[in-house]
C-alpha cells in the first residue's frame, strides 16, 4: 500500500540494527551480529521509504562515532557524483540497561565520564548533520520534490530514564545534550561545508 497517496509527507521507515554504510565503517560486517528489526502490521507488506541505521548498543557500535566519509570532506569533487542512501543516520545519546539485564548481558554506554559521552555524541551528530547538509550538493539544485525533503537524523533519546536515553537536563549531563545539538547545528550553519 502506498501511504504517500493518502498522507503526503508521511515516510514509512524500518529500523535496522546495523551501521550506516556511509558514516560508520566497522570493517567486515560478517564479524558482527547485525540484524533487521521486524515490522509486522496486520500481515501486510510495506514498502519502506527509509531505513534507520539503528545505533543499537552492541559490540560493533561500542565506543564508535559516526564520521564524515572521506569522499565528502572539504572540496572533494567525488561527492558530486554520489547519491544519498535510503539510510537515516541514527545516533544514541547514552545507554545503560543494567536495571533490567544481568551484568554480563548489559550494555553500558554512559559508564564513561560525562564529557566523553557528550563528545562522542557531538562527533556523531556533526557527522550526520554534515552528511545530510553537505555531502550531496547536486540535491539542492533539483525542484522541490518529496525526495528533497527527506533528510532526517534520528537521535535515540526517548527520555527513557531507566536506560539513560534522555536529552532532557539531568544531574549527570546537565543541559549538555541539548546545548550540543544547538551548537553543532549553529557551527555547520556558520562554517558551511568546510568539514
Amino acid at each position: 500500500m502506498d501511504f504517500s497517496l493518502y498522507y503526503p509527507g508521511l515516510y514509512i521507515a524500518v529500523g535496522l540494527t546495523k551501521p550506516h554504510d556511509d558514516l560508520m565503517d566497522i570493517g567486515d560486517l560478517s564479524q558482527y551480529d547485525t540484524k533487521p528489526q521486524k515490522a509486522k502490521v496486520a500481515f501486510r507488506k510495506f514498502e519502506f521509504d527509509k531505513v534507520v541505521s539503528y545505533p543499537n548498543p552492541t559490540e560493533w557500535n561500542e565506543k564508535r562515532v559516526l564520521k564524515v566519509p572521506a569522499w565528502c570532506e572539504g572540496s572533494n569533487s567525488e561527492r558530486f557524483g554520489k547519491n544519498r542512501l535510503r539510510d537515516i543516520a541514527g545516533i544514541i545519546s547514552s545507554f545503560d540497561n543494567t536495571p533490567r539485564r544481568n551484568f554480563d548481558e548489559a550494555n553500558l554506554w554512559s559508564s564513561d565520564l560525562p564529557n566523553i559521552v557528550i563528545e562522542r555524541f557531538r562527533q556523531s551528530l556533526h557527522a550526520a548533520i554534515y552528511y545530510e547538509s553537505c555531502c550531496f550538493p547536486n540535491d539542492t539544485k533539483k525542484a522541490k520534490l518529496k525526495e528533497d525533503d527527506d533528510r532526517f537524523i534520528v537521535i535515540n533519546a526517548m527520555n527513557e530514564w531507566a536506560e539513560g536515553m534522555a536529552l532532557e537536563p539531568s544531574d549527570t549531563f546537565g543541559r549538555q545534550f541539548l546545548e550540543t545539538i544547538h551548537d553543532t547545528k549553529l557551527k555547520i550553519l556558520q562554517n558551511g561545508c568546510t568539514s
